[in-house]
């Protein structure tokens, strides 16, 4: 599987299932929300978008870099949180896009494995469906890509992310011992639930810094002086 995963970016395609007016775009080309005043055009976001920015966390603001025309679900933006930059591209891929599941997404993310692999898990995740089914793989197959090395790219992309969270719970459970929360950590991950199983891991950081207030002074620590130490007078030498 680690062969599916290359260096410096990653490429795959998604089914979308449902799509609805959710968005706009306004005369920058920022997607912006369907109520936004500034809107000019509308756009069909679909599941497998919506999902992908609710994931990635303190994303810019999406530009449009091929905004929606007549075909509202036709179109291609651009966003970046961090090293990370993502790029999606919407488009039908048989019956002329008649139909929301006419439609498929490209998605291209580029920044450390680490961080492709995390956002890839956690999109799979939110989803009510697996992305790598299309609902004809015929016409994928021809027109796009394989639909067998796509869908072993997404599995190993989640296979990564799932062994990196892992490891990060018994690395936790090596320096800060068994607790609680290890093993909440460890049914969150088998549930694929990634965001709780790092808040079960934070609480066990946080819980092992503990200050004894009671034993901090503000002027510092005060020296015991012992009342034996002998006295010396030295007034007779300087004579």
């Amino acid at each position: 599987m680690e062969e599916m995963l290359e260096a410096v970016s990653s490429t795959l395609y998604a089914q979308v299932r449902v799509a609805s007016p959710s968005h706009g775009c306004d005369g920058e080309g920022y997607l912006r929300p369907k109520a936004h005043p500034a809107n000019i055009s509308t756009v069909y976001l679909g599941d497998v978008a919506q999902t992908l920015l609710k994931v990635v966390q303190g994303a810019s603001t999406p530009v449009m870099e091929k905004k929606p025309g007549f075909d509202e679900q036709s179109w291609k933006f651009n966003c970046r949180s961090g090293d990370v930059k993502i790029v999606v591209e919407s488009y039908s891929y048989w019956g002329f896009g008649l139909f929301t599941k006419c439609y498929a997404n490209t998605i291209k993310i580029e920044g450390p494995l680490s961080e492709r692999t995390r956002i890839v898990f956690d999109l799979v995740a939110s989803l009510s469906h697996k992305p790598w089914e299309f609902s004809r793989t015929g016409k994928f197959n021809s027109k796009i890509s394989c639909v067998e090395t796509n869908q072993l790219k997404w599995q190993a992309h989640i296979d990564r992310a799932r062994s990196d969270l892992n490891e990060l719970i018994e690395l936790t459970l090596l320096e800060k011992g068994d607790c609680e929360d290890i093993e909440i950590a460890r049914n969150a991950l088998a549930d694929d639930n990634a965001p709780a199983t790092m808040r079960a891991l934070s609480r066990i950081e946080a819980d092992s810094i503990s200050i004894e207030v009671e034993d901090v002074t503000p002027d510092g620590q005060i020296l015991p002086v012992d009342g034996n130490i002998p006295f010396i007078d030295l007034s007779a030498e300087e004579e």
